[in-house]
């Protein structure tokens, strides 16, 4: 991968230090790359942060279908940086056999349903930039999910496309 187009702040200043206590860190206590990158502008980093820290905390979506969606935006935007963050997560609530399927949109895996939906209307939404009304009443979800689900994967489209564009390197996986 190539050198990050920006790099990290070699130190942070205290508004940095600031926003960045607020972020999920690397094992060890450093910043993840992207936080300490986004750190150049902290009111920035304040906001990405706020909005992609609302899922774990508040999302109606289960982390089982946040992850498998995150995993097929991750690559379909062939974000390196996406993906090797969310493999591990994922894992906490999919089988390893479906990370791998998830991240291979061409796998002949055999997903359910609702497994199914929700992957075509993240492949769809990041392709299309909307979803037709076949894609949209597959899920058969409430408006509070389906509203959920367009902003997340809206998020990740974006996260993904920008660590790509600032060539951000992917942090170490946590331990097993």
């Amino acid at each position: 991968m190539p050198p990050p187009r920006i790099a990290p702040p070699s130190t942070f200043d205290a508004a940095q230090l600031e926003q960045l206590a607020k972020t999920r860190p690397q094992p060890g206590g450093r910043p993840l790359n992207v936080f300490a990158t986004l750190a150049h502008r902290p009111e920035l980093l304040r906001r990405v942060s706020a909005l992609g820290g609302y899922f774990p905390r508040h999302s109606v979506l289960g982390l089982r279908e946040r992850e498998l969606v995150i995993l097929r935006v991750g690559t379909c935007i062939d974000s390196a940086y996406v993906v090797g963050q969310h493999r591990a997560i994922a894992g906490e609530a999919l089988s390893a056999e479906e990370v791998a399927a998830a991240l291979d949109p061409a796998s002949a895996f055999v997903w359910s349903p609702v497994d199914a939906a929700l992957l075509a209307f993240a492949e769809e939404l990041v392709a299309e930039h909307t979803v037709s009304d076949a894609t949209w009443s597959a899920l058969a979800l409430p408006d509070d999910a389906l509203l959920e689900l367009v902003v997340l994967v809206g998020f990740y489209a974006m996260f993904g496309t920008m660590t790509n564009a600032l060539a951000i390197e992917v942090d170490a996986p946590p331990p097993a």
